[in-house]
């Protein structure tokens, strides 16, 4: 995210440690909200990543302390200092269907925004407060929240695991990515956006990383084909994601670059 804003940005660094790149930096926990209300000042816009992410696998309490007062204190912050955007990074586990609960599946393809929800976990679910909260600023009407949902992002240290989990025939994961430059591009894209002023956007390549076609995997998996909404995706690519990123390339222009099959080499 760093490298991607400080081309065209001043970019100010608040976390517990410094960033590689030569950026200002203060050091910052995001429950502390004085020292935010004090290196927010003078900014333009925030983009909030600072949470425990699911991998950490932490206590259930600590990812709704962390995750839900961090953010509470970010958009307090940030509406008390007149910062008019925020962009913050929630999670596709806040549609609950990253969990792979075998009583909640898609109920149509593609999952878009308007999917119904039904998180589980405690990082599901602290994300889909998350969200909540941003909902409630905005309706003050004197701040901008921006809720984007990367799907997992594609680290170099996730490929391997992720064709070796593509090969249980059984596996329920929804095989969904997003690479850490497109991400980057999309929150960038998110704050510059002049024509929204808030929503809760998922953010993902268009196809799966699985190397077999989606609903022939889908069926297989799921017993059935949930209802097919756009046919049309599947027809031109095979491999379309499950989830729809077509609100966020037509909010902000954010259309992603990657392909699972020239990541992995096939």
């Amino acid at each position: 995210m760093v490298e991607q804003l400080h081309k065209n940005f001043s970019v100010k660094v608040l976390d517990l440690r410094p960033p590689r790149q030569n950026v200002d930096f203060a050091q910052a926990n995001v429950l502390d909200l004085d020292t935010l209300r004090k290196e927010f000042a003078g900014a333009d816009a925030v983009i909030h990543l600072a949470a425990i992410d699911f991998d950490h696998q932490a206590k259930p309490e600590d990812y709704i302390h962390v995750n839900v007062q961090g953010t509470w204190n970010v958009l307090q912050a940030a509406n008390e200092l007149g910062i008019q955007r925020v962009v913050l990074c929630s999670s596709i586990s806040a549609c609950g269907l990253s969990e792979a609960h075998p009583s909640f599946i898609p109920e149509y393809l593609p999952v878009d925004e308007e999917h119904p929800h039904s998180p589980i976990q405690a990082y599901s679910v602290s994300k889909q407060l998350m969200e909540n909260m941003a909902a409630s600023f905005v309706r003050r009407g004197d701040i901008q929240v921006v809720c984007l949902r990367p799907m997992m992002v594609l680290i170099p240290e996730n490929i391997a695991p992720t064709v070796t989990r593509a090969d249980d025939q059984a596996s329920r994961w929804l095989f969904y990515y997003i690479t850490p430059e497109d991400c980057a591009r999309a929150f960038e894209a998110a704050l510059r956006a002049t024509h929204i002023d808030s929503g809760n956007f998922f953010v993902t390549a268009q196809d799966s990383c699985r190397a077999e076609p989606t609903l022939q995997w889908v069926e297989r998996v799921f017993g059935k084909l949930p209802e097919i909404r756009d046919r049309e995706r599947y027809e031109c690519d095979p491999y379309a994601s499950i989830f729809s990123g077509d609100k966020a390339r037509q909010a902000f222009d954010f259309v992603p670059r990657s392909n699972w099959r020239e990541i992995i080499g096939s």
